[in-house]
């Protein structure tokens, strides 16, 4: 008889599990963008963005070398396509923004994406938002009203393109929970960084500046932690609902003041410091409610199945 495979899997739902890959990926990205800030005292935010999807390329070109190349071939083109000219605008609105502003605020910006986020899942993925759901988006909401304190100025011409890569950002989560039922991550990573690359290119080779060594170092640092941390994004989605998951995100507020603090001395004050405990507050009744056993009906397709 054939052997069982050993299991990680401890008996919790499938949204525990993507709440966690979503958490994971919070801190590598929280460490990319604290990278890209960095860097962005001396790079033009199109060279880095292209230096982070040149080296995503050549990561997956190594990996698909010894997994093989037949797996290349996506099984939905047409979404893949719009997702990687999404991921063209997306990227290039992040990273401009945390080169121009402090991280908490940029962070605590972009999470208005899952406010969109939440009327895109119901329409599109058909999902449900159930009371816990609906208050863990409320209250992280709440949580970055106090942070950003509409009105105290943080809100000048950068914060208007976080603020559009907030909005493509929940186009490309709602794309994302689609593909990963027909596509694995190595795909899922493979065509926004070709769809980059081509077109960061040439604006990147206008306006270049020569690295040294060590900054080479770091933009390649930077590449693999933005690498990881967007597969753990893509597993976070794969194992659990959009709606679900996605607040998990909200840690990266905190991440991001850490950060912030330690390199770049901007200091939290008690507004972001209150927020980020109604965010993780959120977060945790969030994770309870959803490591509750849930009774599913005999074939019913519980999240996280691609099969």
């Amino acid at each position: 008889p054939a052997m069982n495979k050993p299991s990680l899997d401890i008996g919790l739902s499938p949204n525990v599990y993507g709440i966690f890959w979503m958490l994971t990926a919070g801190l590598f990205f929280s460490l990319m963008v604290a990278l890209v800030k960095l860097l962005g005292a001396r790079f033009p935010s199109v060279e880095i963005v292209l230096f982070r999807s040149l080296v995503q390329l050549v990561v997956l070109f190594f990996i698909f070398w010894r997994t093989g190349f037949d797996s290349l071939k996506p099984n939905r083109p047409w979404l893949q396509g719009v997702r990687s000219l999404l991921a063209v605008a997306l990227i290039n609105c992040n990273y401009y923004a945390f080169t121009q502003l402090p991280l908490a605020d940029v962070t605590a910006i972009g999470f208005s994406r899952n406010l969109f986020l939440a009327v895109l899942a119901v329409l599109i993925l058909g999902e449900r938002l159930n009371t816990p759901r609906v208050l863990a988006l409320l209250a992280g909401f709440l949580g970055i009203l106090i942070v950003v304190r509409p009105g105290s100025g943080i809100f000048e011409a950068s914060a208007g393109v976080a603020l559009l890569g907030a909005c493509l950002g929940a186009v490309m989560m709602t794309l994302i929970r689609k593909l990963t039922a027909a596509d694995s991550n190595l795909v899922m990573m493979l065509y926004p960084a070709i769809a980059i690359t081509l077109a960061t290119s040439l604006p990147a080779s206008m306006v270049w500046v020569a690295p040294t060594i060590s900054e080479v170092g770091l933009l390649v640092l930077m590449s693999l932690v933005g690498v990881i941390g967007q597969w753990c994004l893509i597993q976070g989605f794969r194992r659990g609902e959009a709606t679900v998951v996605s607040p998990a995100n909200y840690v990266r507020l905190v991440f991001a003041a850490i950060f912030g603090f330690y390199l770049f001395g901007e200091i939290p004050d008690r507004y972001t410091i209150l927020g980020s405990l109604i965010i993780i507050g959120s977060n945790l009744l969030l994770i309870y409610h959803e490591g509750r056993p849930a009774k599913t009906r005999p074939g019913e397709r519980v999240p996280g199945d691609v099969t």
